[in-house]
């Protein structure tokens, strides 16, 4: 934390002493100009004359002076903030890859999960998730814990709403029933997951994120792939929580 601070107070201190620099440049140059201006006025015998001369002369000067300026300091503070963001960017991805997802993953023991099966009923589904205290995520895995669906409760009150208007009896509506009701419900549980193997790291996990539109939750598998056992489970918040430097 303190390298970066420093870094971080070394970079205000230098844009600081930049425009500072910039502004005495650009005074003292206003100034400069004038006064030779006025000198030249005040000797010239013909003073009407040798006004429009230093006008002409010397207003296409400050304006090329002051834009040449302006031009030097924005482009390099565009360039420094480039540079800086790129810098972030990379120092990021570094401390994501430093960070194996075994150490900050929820463990298969601490998730609130269910084994999914035909019957399972969207209003007890709903009621236990309330009861867990949990979150609002979830995820469902199959009788050898292999994931198979992942939903977020915004989703399913959608859907809800949807049957409801449709005519569909809640209190007695499977997941399943859903699913047939709503295909479009049903990819998205199927589709907006990642799988990532056991030995990876957080910026594996934020690249399988990236990778799938909607993504926002990546099961740890025992072998990587989706047939294979959960051991644990990285959200999106557990990744930005990991990314703050």
């Amino acid at each position: 934390m303190e390298p970066m601070k420093s870094r971080g107070n070394e970079r205000t201190k230098e844009s600081s002493h930049r425009w500072i620099l910039a502004l005495i440049i650009t005074t003292l140059s206003i100034l400069g100009i004038s006064a030779v201006a006025t000198l030249v006025i005040f000797k010239a015998t013909d003073k009407e004359k040798a006004t429009q001369m230093v006008l002409t002369a010397v207003l296409p000067l400050l304006a090329a002076w002051v834009s040449t300026v302006l031009a030097y300091y924005y482009s390099s503070a565009g360039s420094e903030a480039a540079t800086r963001n790129v810098k972030d960017l990379v120092t990021l991805e570094e401390k994501l890859q430093a960070i194996p997802v075994a150490r900050v993953m929820i463990r298969l023991s601490q998730m609130f999960y269910f084994t999914y099966s035909d019957d399972l009923k969207v209003q007890d589904i709903l009621n236990k998730l309330k009861a867990s205290g949990k979150g609002v995520r979830l995820p469902f895995l199959g009788d050898n814990k292999q994931p198979i669906y992942m939903l977020h409760k915004s989703a399913i009150d959608n859907a809800i709403v949807q049957s409801v208007f449709a005519g569909a009896n809640i209190s007695v509506l499977t997941l399943k029933e859903l699913f047939e009701k709503l295909p479009d419900l049903k990819k998205l549980a199927q589709d907006s997951f990642g799988v990532i193997g056991k030995d990876t790291t957080l910026a594996d996990a934020q690249s399988e994120m990236r990778r799938i539109e909607n993504c926002q939750d990546v099961f740890i598998t025992e072998n990587g792939r989706k047939d294979s056992s959960v051991v644990g489970w990285i959200t999106n918040n557990i990744i930005q929580e990991n990314s703050r430097v």
